[in-house]
């Protein structure tokens, strides 16, 4: 499944995460107003709603909490971009990167022990 957001949105998720337990909406809106965003009711809940129509959020009893994990979203979005971007293929943005110098030695090696470890 591939969840576009926005970076507004992407914000939400991460208070989420850290509250993956669920929170009530008016504490949510509260964390919001304490970190300067002056968000009415309706506006948190718009974006909730478009949240919950991409299946990220669940809302029950006036509690929201993630409908899907941090780590289950940066797979989505990393397999996103290497199919979008690599024709599908790891190897093809690993060769990018290490073409480009964004891959060190200390990287390198680590990739190669990921890569012997997977082939056992």
């Amino acid at each position: 499944m591939s969840y576009h957001i926005t970076k507004t949105e992407y914000e939400v998720m991460e208070t989420l995460w850290k509250h993956e337990e669920g929170i009530r909406q008016p504490a949510l809106l509260e964390i919001f107003h304490s970190e300067g965003k002056e968000w009415k009711r309706q506006t948190l809940n718009t974006f909730l709603t478009r949240l919950a129509d991409r299946g990220m959020v669940k809302r029950e009893h006036r509690i929201v909490k993630p409908a899907i994990s941090r780590e289950a979203f940066a797979h989505s979005r990393a397999q996103e971009v290497v199919d979008t971007m690599y024709d599908g293929k790891l190897s093809n943005l690993v060769l990018a990167f290490s073409e480009t110098g964004g891959l060190s030695d200390e990287e390198a090696d680590r990739l190669l022990e990921l890569i012997q470890q997977r082939k056992k």
